[in-house]
């Protein structure tokens, strides 16, 4: 019998996000014996709060490469990723590039294999905001027109790809995210014992605040979100595992955090815990929308839009917009609304199983 030489398929990443997202499918590239699996990661986060711990956790090998691009303006430090990447793909050779979601780094993946000919799966592919002044909708529309297989998470997303006439195969599963999610979930309750003594927080009665949007975190915008939370922050603990951009803006432009619980980024396991035993959460973070899912916490978003819908419409996340007030409103009459609290969890919303190895029959297929 003729050997079959294992099909090359490259991995790029370089995000919390991304590598929480593709947690539950790059054992599974590695583990399959038709796929010699490349990991590349680009160094988008770059310190070991933000990065490093979540593989760890996450029980992933280290990457193949490390980039270390490290933090730059939204041009450079996507030129950086494409020139580098670009010359892996050409010493490796892949047959197949996959990327996920919305960072810079899964368009630098993307642009640097279609102009090589290399053909592209993206996962979480069509998810809009339709705010084209968002970085992460440039990457998602350009990732998205240059992708061979779409892997959409849900009917909103495979409506958006079919209405901007996609070349590429459209594919509806769901969303790694609850693979990577459902994953843990047996161990945030042993996690949440110690977070409760080290936090001084009990179950059910606090908020859980993660804020890190460009949108989000201009010095007005910024100051105007966080002068609300901190006054709401006197009467209701809120728990703020703080990205170190939005730290270092804060800073920069004195803004109050006084009544806060701040907070250094926590590794995954810590966070889904604090996120599973919170009254509920509020965050600008798409991922954190689909986790909250998960672990049935209702999440408040302020931004004027979405790429979840689906969640928003069925009632388990509410938009909340980014006026100061409205955002104030929000959370006091949800936090004062047991009944409705109650409501908001009894809805049921499904979510797609095992979507990690559905996309490696995919791939295999493809092959």
């Amino acid at each position: 019998m003729i050997p079959v030489t294992p099909m090359k398929i490259a991995t790029i990443l370089g995000t919390r996000p991304e590598i929480i997202k593709l947690s539950a499918l790059i054992p599974l590239l590695d583990s399959d014996k038709r796929i010699e699996h490349i990991l590349i990661h680009t160094g988008q986060h770059y310190d070991y709060g933000m990065d490093a711990v979540f593989f760890e956790e996450l029980k992933l090998r280290k990457p193949h490469y490390l980039l270390n691009v490290g933090s730059h303006s939204q041009g450079k430090q996507t030129g950086l990723m494409l020139e580098k990447i670009e010359d892996i793909l050409v010493k490796k050779n892949p047959v197949l590039v996959i990327v996920q979601g919305d960072t810079n780094s899964t368009l630098a993946g993307a642009l640097a294999a279609a102009k090589l000919g290399i053909a592209i799966v993206h996962v979480e592919a069509g998810c809009r905001s339709f705010n084209r002044s968002m970085p992460e909708e440039i990457n998602r529309v350009i990732t998205d027109a240059v992708s061979s297989i779409l892997i959409a998470p849900d009917d909103n997303a495979v409506a958006n790809l079919k209405k901007e006439g996609v070349f590429g195969e459209i594919i509806n599963l769901g969303s790694t995210a609850f693979d990577a999610a459902v994953r843990i979930q047996k161990f945030v309750g042993i996690v949440f014992n110690t977070l409760r003594k080290d936090f001084g927080i009990e179950e059910g009665n606090y908020l859980l605040l993660t804020l890190h949007r460009a949108e989000n975190t201009t010095p007005e915008r910024l100051a105007s979100i966080m002068n609300t939370l901190n006054e709401i922050a006197k009467d209701i603990p809120i728990i703020f595992p703080i990205h170190p951009r939005t730290l270092k803006i804060a800073q920069e432009n004195n803004v109050d955090l006084s009544n806060i619980h701040v907070r250094n980024p926590q590794s995954y396991l810590k966070f889904m815990s604090l996120l599973a035993h919170a009254r509920f959460c509020i965050t600008d973070s798409g991922g954190i929308q689909e986790e909250a899912l998960v672990f049935n916490v209702p999440c408040l978003i302020p931004r004027n839009e979405t790429e979840w819908m689906r969640l928003v419409d069925a009632g388990k996340n509410v938009l909340l917009g980014t006026d100061p007030d409205k955002i104030k409103q929000g959370i006091l009459s949800l936090w004062d609304d047991s009944a409705r609290l109650q409501q908001i969890k009894h809805i049921k919303v499904d979510y797609p199983r095992h979507v990690s190895e559905k996309i490696i029959d995919i791939i295999a297929h493809h092959g």
